[in-house]
């Protein structure tokens, strides 16, 4: 590859790793102290919910956000037609990401400390069961869809030169670190909105990676979503259905 290409590419697979860190931490910090720590005045948060809205999912917008400026040229993509929608179209998805977000910590953490999460009653519970499972992961999920779609259209839009050997194994390495992140929400979680997500998703990366499948290596982000989500998304119905 020239050293545009490589300098572009290495920064695209930094990124790449730094979602899997960070999906990572995600899960470790859910099982970690941080859950058993109520914090002044009036047990009002757990640390939990704290870390998570504050430092670790403002990570996992900030790194589309790195990717957004790769698959855009520098942003110089968004002055052809269509741009500013599709600008818009991620700026939507981070906002209903990032509320989903605040509505399904905040509901995990009341539901979790307060009620009876073995049998529902009232409600009170019923609320924050549906506020929690259901209201904040929709919008969550909603959110991390169209934020991919704007980065899908704008790569598929902006080829880059054919990614080739070390730099494509840590593609496919953190596309898999990726996927098994997919069945820990997908696969295990109490309800099946993460599993229809991961079905979406993994719809949607495949259908734009089918429509530059003869040049997939120029297509380092559409093959990258389209291998995580389908590796995600299967493993996680065979885990529903055993």
């Amino acid at each position: 590859m020239p050293d545009g290409t490589v300098r572009i590419m290495n920064r695209i697979n930094r990124l790449f790793t730094a979602t899997s860190l960070s999906v990572v931490l995600v899960s470790v910090e859910r099982f970690s102290f941080t859950t058993r720590i109520l914090l002044p005045p009036s047990d009002f948060l757990r640390l939990h919910e704290l870390v998570q809205m504050v430092a670790i999912i403002l990570v996992t917008v900030v790194i589309p956000a790195l990717l957004f400026r790769e698959v855009s040229g520098n942003f110089s993509a968004l002055s052809a037609r269509g741009g500013a929608t599709v600008f818009l179209v991620f700026i939507v998805g981070v906002y209903y990401y990032s509320t989903g977000n605040g509505v399904h910590e905040l509901a995990s953490f009341t539901f979790n400390t307060y009620c009876d999460t073995a049998t529902v009653t009232g409600n009170l519970c019923g609320g924050l069961f549906i506020d929690d499972f259901y209201t904040g992961n929709i919008l969550f999920f909603v959110g991390g869809l169209l934020m991919n779609v704007a980065l899908l259209v704008l790569e598929r839009r902006n080829p880059h030169s054919p990614v080739v050997g070390g730099a494509f194994v840590v593609l496919l390495i953190n596309a898999v670190v990726y996927a098994v992140t997919v069945v820990a929400y997908a696969g295990f979680d109490r309800v099946v909105v993460g599993l229809v997500y991961s079905v979406v998703q993994c719809v949607v990366a495949l259908a734009f990676l089918l429509s530059v499948r003869s040049r997939y290596r120029q297509f380092p982000l559409i093959t990258y979503l389209a291998v995580a989500y389908t590796l995600g998304a299967v493993a996680s119905a065979v885990v529903r259905l055993l």
